[in-house]
């Protein structure tokens, strides 16, 4: 009796350690919001806000950013992003930053009031 609770203990406790092991990852200490790289709207993240916009507009200049984004709308959400950069909309997903470099993506850093778009 003692060794088929040994026995059950030892399996409760497999299955413990290995449901812990599934939980998701935490998000990775170098990923940056990285915009501008997205693909539609299912890979895009909530919310930009009219000061994000002006923000990449004021790194890029008016005519730079009229090509690459000039179909972008303030949104609240995901499910409005519709589709990313490639579309002329900005959006933006998590990235490593060294792939959002490579990818030639923008960072937006700073609070509400104080917004800095720089090159990644």
């Amino acid at each position: 009796m003692k060794r088929q609770k040994l026995v059950l203990a030892a399996v409760a406790g497999l299955f413990a350690g290995a449901s812990a092991g599934a939980q998701a990852p935490a998000a990775k200490a170098d990923n940056v919001q990285c915009w501008g790289v997205n693909g539609c709207g299912g890979m895009a993240k909530c919310a930009v806000t009219a000061e994000d916009l002006a923000a990449v507009k004021k790194l890029l200049g008016d005519a730079e950013y009229q090509k690459k984004f000039g179909k972008s709308e303030v949104h609240a959400c995901a499910g409005k992003a519709k589709c990313g950069g490639s579309m002329g909309i900005l959006n933006w997903m998590e990235t490593p930053a060294d792939t959002c470099k490579a990818k030639g993506g923008l960072v937006i850093e700073g609070k509400p009031g104080a917004r800095v778009a720089r090159k990644a």
